[in-house]
């Protein structure tokens, strides 16, 4: 029978969309398929001509039927029972759990700019012969110091001293910055006219302090590379600007490269000691750099400078090397984690020796997967809360007040041991909630018990391995702090209530 002209374009395009999607059917199902839709499509056209239906409106929704065939083609090909047991079984798996888990990590590391904090910790130190250097920390945090004395005791201890080239003392303050358009509240730094010929940097432009400086150019004033490219727009002129430092006029005289680093990163503005009037400040505000001298051990330059802190009232300081310091953020990450490892390992075997009294076996090779997934999980969720509280909190500073206030620091340490907290309890909770042969997540979960018998609330919970391996029952109320999850491998005669049946495909 010949289609009306009325239909026949449209029968036309109906045929070639049908025709397209049929090359989803497999090749022995995919006449019978085509013949069902079109047929179907070819009685809706007669219907709608011969009623006089037929209009823009039924022939745009007889098309988005058409386009239809596209996913029921799909599903012939592909079995839709096996791609939703797809999508709800692959979640589950252990590589599932571990590639979500790194692919976080990943954006991560991709959104805090490939993580430049922590990737300066490895490169070497922007100074020269780094492994000469080292910080002499003042004694007390809540101690006070008379800046003026530190520095003029800092040029006293680099004459006197057997096992030190150079000295220079430090101090650090917050500091307004006052810009034509913009007030900037920031971290400034007092430094010794030697300092920066001590730690051996260069500038990127212009020059740094020299001792001259002192008497000649008390005014100057150096600047981080970070500083110039946030307020002055890179600008190639700032050698002689005039900046405002606390209501002070300051003379720009060079700008720091972009790899220094010095234990204060906040530090935005460095100024030579008589730049406004002298204070006392804080012991964990000051301190001094000294580059020992060649063949000097540190245990012999913190012997000396104990004996000249002694006598000149500054109590025992700290010293430390600057490659020590270095490494601090490092040796803090290693030490929670492997504190977090232990305590999770402590709390897993707690949990597994308890599950042993109640006769689970698990072979070695099944020990190790259990094991090895567990300290995986951990070690990369570790490390997302690592990089998340390191490289995150600056960059929000910065977003906020324009630099990177001094509590940063402190507060990205307590933000890393408060989310690896976080991250361990939800690692050990998943841990227990997996199969102990498979570790895929268990499912099917279902309450047991009778509610009104037990304080209106159910015996407990019990969830199955989709693979029949054992099913897991979870106490809703403990008795007590001995009682622990319950596992139950199940033989080989539960088998075929979990096999998965194939879809059947129809010649």
């Amino acid at each position: 029978m010949q289609p009306h002209s009325q239909i026949r374009p449209l029968i036309w395009q109906c045929k070639f969309l049908l025709r397209t999607a049929s090359l989803l059917v497999p090749k022995p199902q995919r006449a019978h398929w085509y013949q069902e839709w079109y047929g179907e499509i070819w009685h809706w056209l007669h219907f709608l001509a011969e009623s006089g239906r037929l209009s823009a409106q039924t022939s745009m929704e007889l098309a988005r039927h058409c386009w239809g065939a596209f996913p029921d083609a799909a599903w012939h090909r592909f079995s839709q029972k096996k791609v939703i047991r797809i999508f709800d079984e692959v979640p589950r798996t252990a590589r599932f759990c571990l590639g979500a888990i790194f692919t976080v990590l990943i954006l991560v590391v991709l959104v805090t700019g490939l993580a430049p904090t922590i990737r300066a910790g490895f490169k070497p130190l922007p100074f020269h012969q780094p492994d000469r250097l080292a910080y002499l920390s003042m004694y007390g945090g809540f101690n006070k110091y008379d800046e003026e004395n530190l520095f003029r005791a800092a040029g006293q201890w680099a004459e006197r001293s057997k096992t030190a080239e150079m000295v220079a003392a430090y101090s650090w303050h917050p500091v307004s910055l006052i810009f034509p358009n913009d007030v900037v509240s920031d971290i400034s730094a007092r430094v010794s006219p030697n300092f920066f010929e001590l730690l051996g940097n260069k500038a990127a432009m212009g020059r740094l302090f020299t001792p001259a400086d002192e008497a000649n150019c008390p005014q100057c004033v150096v600047i981080t590379h970070r500083l110039w490219a946030s307020e002055f727009n890179s600008d190639r002129n700032i050698i002689g600007m005039t900046i405002s430092v606390d209501g002070r006029p300051g003379t720009v005289i060079g700008v720091l490269p972009e790899s220094f680093v010095f234990t204060f990163p906040e530090v935005s503005v460095w100024l030579l000691p008589r730049w406004g009037t002298t204070t006392n400040n804080f012991a964990d505000r000051t301190g001094a750099v000294l580059r020992m001298g060649p063949h000097v051990t540190l245990s012999q330059a913190k012997e000396e400078f104990q004996r000249f802190t002694d006598f000149d009232g500054y109590g025992k300081p700290q010293m430390e090397s600057f490659v020590s310091r270095a490494h601090q953020g490092a040796k803090l990450y290693l030490f929670f984690t492997v504190l977090s490892l232990l305590g999770g390992i402590a709390l897993g075997s707690s949990r597994l020796g308890g599950a042993k009294t109640r006769k689970i076996k698990l072979s070695f090779r099944h020990t190790m997967r259990w094991w090895g997934f567990f300290t995986l999980k951990t070690l990369l969720l570790l490390a997302i809360c690592f990089v998340g509280s390191l490289e995150l909190t600056g960059k929000v500073s910065i977003m906020l007040t324009g630099s990177v206030h001094p509590l940063v620091g402190p507060f990205s340490t307590w933000l890393f041991l408060v989310t690896a907290m976080v991250a361990l309890s939800w690692s050990l909770h998943d841990q227990g909630r997996r199969c102990r042969l498979c570790l895929r997540r268990l499912g099917n979960e279902a309450s047991v018990g009778t509610p009104s018998y037990l304080l209106l609330d159910w015996w407990g919970t019990e969830l199955v391995c989709s693979d029949g391996h054992g099913m897991l029952h979870v106490p809703e109320m403990k008795s007590s702090w001995q009682e622990f999850d319950q596992w139950v491998s199940l033989d080989e005669s539960w088998k075929p209530l979990f096999e998965h049946e194939e879809p059947v495909h129809t010649p």
